[in-house]
């Protein structure tokens, strides 16, 4: 029976991908960080092999708990899978953003899947195993509004091309997963995320910045219209799981396909202009 832990289990992604896993009969270790959320994990898993683990990621002391709970249930045989897929996600005008926000945003997103990994790497090197991260076509194209989140996730794509050089000699495969629009609470919750950031900038920012903020709005909500299942993203990090040789990274959705060939083939001005075109 292999293994997998998966951060950020509670929504979206993380739940499509616990609950696949656990159909395919893996071992699934599930970060929660509620325990209503491990509660209702149980309630869905039908196969019967989730086992819930409290797992804020930016947490060292549940760092360490699960660590040492997986090197007491696993032993010698290590943890075949790790996927690093907890993240969050809010905007603002980089003039006017909140630098606390911006800090919190990289603890999530770029020093969870670090600390992480170094908490469970001697582990996957006992399976000669493999680590997966979520990261988000985001990591390739940044837009305005949305500086906080692009940053981070620029900075997961270095993360995992130095990790992945790193453990080449060791055997260890590293993926990157690319993902475009997916229908999870963070998408679907951009609208309200929007109405926040507009009762919260001062009027200076809404004169300066408010036809961009109501653009980038709109255009999230048609994202939202046409976004893909989380289903999608667990069936193709399956493949980076369990192919002989695992692409280094796989982007999911069209959006995400077509944007990275537009953003390769267009000058960075004419990338802009016609992004800017998307967001009318």
């Amino acid at each position: 029976m292999k293994s997998i832990l998966i951060s950020g289990c509670s929504t979206g992604i993380g739940r499509a991908t616990a609950l696949f896993f656990s159909a395919k009969g893996y071992r699934v270790f599930a970060g929660v960080r509620r325990s209503g959320d491990a509660e209702s994990l149980r309630a869905a898993d039908e196969a019967g092999n989730i086992e819930p683990v409290m797992l804020d990621v930016t947490s060292a002391e549940q760092r360490q708990a699960m660590a040492d709970h997986l090197d007491g249930t696993l032993g010698d045989a290590g943890l075949d899978v790790l996927v690093n897929n907890a993240g969050v996600g809010k905007g603002a005008p980089l003039e006017f953003v909140d630098p606390e926000m911006v800090r919190q945003t990289f603890e999530v997103n770029v020093m969870g899947p670090l600390l992480l990994t170094q908490s469970l790497l001697p582990l996957v090197r006992k399976a000669r195993g493999r680590i997966i991260t979520v990261g988000s076509i985001g990591g390739k194209i940044a837009g305005p509004i949305n500086g906080a989140y692009g940053m981070s996730k620029f900075a997961v794509e270095a993360f995992c091309d130095v990790l992945r050089a790193e453990l080449a000699p060791q055997g260890i495969e590293v993926s990157l997963i690319e993902p475009g629009p997916i229908e999870t609470p963070m998408l679907l919750g951009v609208p309200e995320m929007v109405e926040e950031v507009k009762a919260t900038m001062p009027t200076e920012a809404m004169t300066l910045y408010g036809d961009q903020i109501r653009k980038v709005a709109g255009y999230f909500a048609s994202l939202g219209k046409r976004a893909s299942p989380p289903l999608e993203v667990a069936r193709v990090i399956e493949r980076a799981a369990e192919s002989a040789r695992p692409k280094t990274r796989y982007r999911v959705t069209v959006d995400a396909k077509i944007g990275v060939v537009l953003k390769w083939l267009l000058p960075d001005r004419a990338f802009d202009f016609v992004n800017d075109l998307q967001m009318r």
